[in-house]
């Protein structure tokens, strides 16, 4: 009996171990087993976006009702928009009035450029002009001076001389004409002679009685010097011209005043510039408060975000809607996806961007998508492991599937199954 009782107990250990390690084998293989062969669903998907004013008002349009399909842009409803389309008009005559100013601004530089242009060629005229009587003055006085300075100073010797010569040679001239006169009155009361040629002689005798005068008149003058009358004439000539040389010299100040002028011009120039910066700089604030009442005026429009159908009107022409408030619900058409919750024994060797085959549950129509992305469901998805041994906790992942072409048949809400990665 001593024997027996051991010999028991050691046969029930081995029995009791080999039943838990049996049980435990067996848990871990149907573990297994189910996360290889999961087939969890998901619903058919579609973003849902708001459609909402910018701005708010009272609506005066709606264009649109529920189930009307919509492409992204499209005008859905209207508020009213005669304050804002009044600033607009006000924001345009703005516009126009800062132009007008620029135009008006640079008509202005245009004349200023002109008056500034004609000093400049006003300056050099009047300089060459100055220049130039001022040459004629002081050559007419150094002329008159000349012709006073002869006066006074009379007859050269040499001209005195020439004079003295020109008259003794004229009378000796003279004499031998009388000669030759009182010969022939002699012969003529000969008979020797006629009158005629009496008269031919005494026609060359008065010739040169006329010569010796004439000479002998020259050599007075040159003795006696220019009359009073002549010189008060030259010193008359003398003291006009430079007079003329003075007001020739007074001229060139005018060059100054027309440079003046042409600083006057440049500085209107200039001031001209100002002007057209700034009637430009009025133009472009103008212009931008024409750009923000237009933009105002273009949020009085609620258009589409995007292609989709609408799925609720949340307000009715009349009513006064504020900034953000969703007129319409719409359901984007652009993306359809699917979204499964799977353990993580199931996603091991699961990458974004496979493929993935599943199951229209309505239809069992076959359906194909891609694995966009793969992310850890909050904590409350997490199985966790009871007290039996070997159990551990088990954590759930979102696979996010962007949905390929759907069957006809297919609607927004339908339940899909997966069905496992292709290839």
């Amino acid at each position: 009996m001593k024997f027996i009782r051991p010999m028991v107990y050691s046969v029930m250990a081995v029995v009791i171990g080999t039943s838990a390690f049996l049980l435990t084998t067996g848990r871990a293989t149907s573990q297994t087993d189910a996360a290889n062969q999961v087939h969890p669903t998901a619903y058919i998907e579609k973003n849902e976006v708001s459609a909402s004013f910018k701005v708010g008002g009272r609506i005066t349009e709606i264009l649109v009702k529920e189930g009307d399909t919509v492409t992204k842009g499209q005008v859905l409803a209207r508020l009213q928009s005669t304050e804002i389309e009044a600033k607009v008009a006000q924001a345009k005559a703005a516009v126009l009035l800062a132009q007008g100013k620029i135009a008006e601004a640079e008509g202005a530089t245009a004349t200023a450029e002109a008056k500034k242009q004609q000093g400049i060629a006003g300056v050099t005229v009047t300089a060459d002009t100055a220049e130039q009587q001022v040459a004629q003055a002081q050559a007419a006085v150094a002329a008159a001076q000349a012709k006073v300075d002869a006066l006074h100073n009379g007859a050269r010797p040499e001209e005195k001389k020439q004079a003295e010569i020109q008259a003794q040679a004229a009378s000796e001239v003279l004499a031998v004409a009388e000669q030759n006169l009182n010969r022939m009155n002699a012969m003529l009361a000969q008979g020797l002679v006629s009158q005629a040629d009496v008269d031919k002689v005494k026609v060359s005798y008065e010739e040169a009685k006329t010569k010796r005068d004439l000479a002998q008149q020259q050599l007075s003058m040159a003795n006696q010097g220019p009359r009073e009358e002549e010189v008060r004439g030259a010193e008359a000539l003398l003291a006009q011209a430079q007079a003329a040389l003075k007001l020739a010299e007074a001229n060139r100040g005018t060059v100054a005043v027309r440079e003046g002028d042409v600083a006057a011009a440049d500085a209107a120039v200039q001031q001209a510039k100002g002007a057209i910066q700034s009637a430009q700089s009025g133009e472009q604030q103008a212009k931008a408060a024409q750009l923000e009442a237009e933009t105002y005026l273009s949020y009085t429009e609620l258009t589409a975000p995007s292609d989709g159908l609408i799925l609720s009107q949340s307000a009715q022409p009349g009513e006064l809607v504020g900034s953000g408030f969703p007129v319409f619900s719409m359901e984007s058409t652009s993306t359809t996806w699917a979204k499964f919750y799977l353990p993580e024994t199931a996603i091991a060797n699961l990458k974004v961007g496979n493929t993935i085959s599943m199951t229209l549950v309505a239809t069992g129509e076959k359906v194909v998508g891609t694995v966009k992305s793969i992310a850890a469901a909050p904590d409350f998805a997490v199985k966790k492991a009871t007290q039996t041994a070997g159990e551990t906790d088990i954590r759930s992942f979102g696979i996010k599937v962007e949905l390929q072409a759907l069957p006809e048949s297919a609607s927004t809400g339908m339940t899909l199954q997966w069905n496992g990665k292709e290839g």
